[in-house]
């Protein structure tokens, strides 16, 4: 099993994958969506990683800076539309009684969370993670995640009640906060400083 950036050789794959998982962004939830966000990791506009075995698309991990959403509208016109008539839509069906109170009982880090979805700074946001049905309880997804996580700071947000999401953050080491209906998990990159000359005794005239 390889993990990569997506690349078009594996585009039409990674849509259908994304169609499988039903992603949804905003109320949205097309083909169009998925297709433009495959073509944006193409163009390294976000970082889409997928897991390649048997030259097939088994797994995705999707983030995207801040600066992304500011400007995917722009270039995304029609998406934009969709997610406006989406949001119009579900104001005028109004807010949906849930099923009922959530009881999880999450183990959160203690203080201020370093990161936030909202002010995120640095770190990007995670848009999904998420593996092939078949090829579920291998470990893949653990393997994009290390592979995004060695490169950048990231933030994500988890349902309360998906236990084997909130299992596989905390496995990797993210730190985890109570945020309002969701959990907020945060993964700080740690930069690896170069040994100078000197620390690696190099030109210390001895």
């Amino acid at each position: 099993m390889n993990v990569q950036h997506v690349d078009q050789r594996h585009a039409a794959q990674a849509i259908e994958l994304l169609g499988d998982l039903r992603l949804s962004l905003f109320g949205v939830r097309s083909r169009r969506l998925h297709t433009a966000l495959v073509n944006d990791g193409v163009k390294r506009c976000i970082d889409f990683r997928i897991a390649v075995e048997s030259e097939k698309v088994c797994g995705v991990v999707l983030a995207a800076p801040a600066s992304y959403w500011r400007s995917a509208p722009l270039k995304h016109w029609g998406l934009a539309v969709d997610c406006l008539r989406a949001r119009l839509a579900g104001r005028r069906a109004g807010t949906r009684s849930s099923a009922g109170p959530d009881t999880t009982v999450l183990r959160t880090d203690s203080g201020a969370p370093p990161r936030t979805w909202s002010a995120p700074g640095d770190a990007w946001r995670i848009i999904l993670i998420g593996t092939a049905a078949a090829a579920r309880g291998k470990g893949i997804a653990a393997e994009l995640y290390r592979a995004m996580m060695a490169d950048r700071s990231l933030v994500a947000r988890i349902a309360l009640d998906n236990t084997p999401s909130i299992r596989l953050h905390r496995s990797l080491g993210w730190r985890l906060y109570p945020d309002g209906e969701v959990a907020l998990a945060v993964h700080l990159r740690v930069f690896q400083r170069t040994p100078s000359h000197e620390s690696a005794g190099v030109g210390t005239g001895r």
